[in-house]
């Protein structure tokens, strides 16, 4: 147990300071607006029925890519509902919250709730943490804790080989190891994720649809939705271990198309949610302009687009990870 403290006090994240009246503001956006969020997963929804009538209505192989491509996203953007839900920013209710939670945005792509939840909680109690921090682990493991030494094997490893989806057997692993054979999932979870995805495939067999399950969900949940997520959480904190909050996490302002595949739901203001993450997803862009009246936040890690950006004096979240942007921020290793 003292070993364990003693290695623990090791890494103390230094917190950011706001001055009052900033702070009275951001609080300000705290409150949670349970009709934006029945709107949010009905409007993903909503482009998955649409990607598949597309599919369905004008049948290409470049239409049906689309189509992967519209499903995969909103996939992604069930990842960013979920985190939302981790915060008990979905719902105000927690009932509703968690079960809605479940069924329209967890099970779906085979999350569960329980541990999603607890694996956040340690995310952001032990951020940038080697031992107690699980994103910090899985940086680690794919050498992305550090800003990388060239930008060519960055881009080879990290943007074109995860294309090729050599990724993907290592996510069905940890899926069926971390998400469906849980021990911390309480029972009413494992049941109720039983039973849904019973009837969902039950039903897919007696009604007929089950090629349209493979083809319109099992595909792109294997594919486009994994090249999406490893890109996504790739610009969240990749090339940024430090002990200042500040200079932990990063914005990504993309153009638009960037933002609805890879940052759905205001995902891209990741900084400001590490600072105040009781501010819900619709409220972020508000807290990041209030915020941009503190000289040392204006002066963290803000990336225009992800690829490429095309604002002078601002770099791209690719050079960012890739150490570009590290000479100019002051930074505590």
């Amino acid at each position: 147990m003292k070993e364990e403290a003693a290695r623990s006090e090791k890494h103390i994240v230094k917190k950011a300071i706001f001055s009052t009246e900033i702070r009275k503001k951001v609080q300000k956006l705290q409150k949670r607006n349970n009709w934006y969020n029945f709107f949010a997963i009905s409007y993903d929804w909503l482009i998955i029925a649409g990607g598949i009538y597309l599919a369905k209505a004008y049948p290409s192989w470049w239409m049906y890519l689309i189509s992967l491509c519209l499903i995969g996203s909103r996939m992604r953007a069930f990842d960013n509902l979920m985190h939302e839900a981790s915060h008990i920013l979905l719902f105000e209710n927690r009932n509703l919250n968690k079960w809605m939670a479940c069924f329209f945005v967890a099970f779906p792509v085979f999350t569960s709730y329980t541990t999603y939840c607890k694996s956040h909680y340690m995310h952001h109690k032990h951020l940038w943490d080697p031992e107690h921090d699980p994103d910090t682990k899985r940086y680690a493991l794919i050498g992305l804790d550090k800003p990388q030494d060239s930008i060519k094997q960055f881009l080879f490893r990290h943007i074109l080989k995860p294309l090729t989806l050599t990724h993907v057997p290592k996510y069905i692993y940890g899926t069926i190891r971390v998400n469906i054979l849980s021990k911390e999932e309480p029972w009413s979870e494992k049941l109720a994720k039983s039973i849904y995805w019973l009837t969902i495939i039950a039903s897919s067999i007696y009604f007929g649809f089950w090629k349209e399950l493979l083809l319109f969900w099992f595909v792109p949940l294997l594919t486009t939705f994994q090249i999406f997520r490893y890109w996504a959480e790739m610009a969240e904190h990749s090339g940024l271990k430090t002990d200042n909050e500040l200079y932990a996490s990063r914005n990504t302002f993309g153009n638009p198309i960037e933002r609805f595949l890879i940052h759905p739901h205001h995902d891209n203001f990741h900084l400001v949610h590490h600072l105040f993450p009781a501010v819900p997803h619709y409220n972020l862009k508000k807290a990041h302009l209030l915020l941009m009246e503190d000289e040392e936040y204006r002066n963290a890690h803000h990336c225009t687009g992800f690829f490429k950006s095309f604002v002078p004096g601002f770099f791209s979240a690719i050079e960012d990870i890739c150490g570009r942007h590290f000479g100019r921020n002051k930074r505590i290793e």
